[in-house]
């Protein structure tokens, strides 16, 4: 009898302990880490992977945080000094990933 209550009490935990993780294993998750980061590697960035989009704002160069509508920063930077491919991206708006990137893109646009 107390061999069955001990059997009974392993059940109910090993069946605990299951739910729990599938319950905090984020929804999704089937590879090992390695093979996500092999993968990241390989697959082109998400639209919401990116940081920064610069676009003209009335007319300058302007920051925005990616998908907000109000600019962060406004540069003295006329667009309509651009060549007409850079014109036609800041219209459309350019995806940045990071601070980095930033920096670069603006001193190109600026120099």
């Amino acid at each position: 009898m107390r061999g069955d209550f001990l059997m009974t009490c392993f059940a109910i935990a090993a069946v605990v302990i299951v739910v729990t993780f599938f319950l905090t294993v984020p929804a999704g998750w089937t590879q090992s880490e390695s093979n996500v980061s092999q993968n990241a590697e390989n697959q082109p960035r998400q639209l919401e992977d990116y940081d920064y989009q610069l676009k003209e704002h009335e007319g300058k160069l302007a920051v925005f945080f990616y998908g907000e509508t109000q600019p962060q920063t406004v540069f003295e930077v006329y667009v309509s000094t651009l060549p007409e491919y850079d014109r036609k991206q800041l219209k459309q708006g350019v995806a940045v990933k990071d601070y980095e990137e930033l920096l670069a893109r603006i001193e190109d646009y600026s120099s």
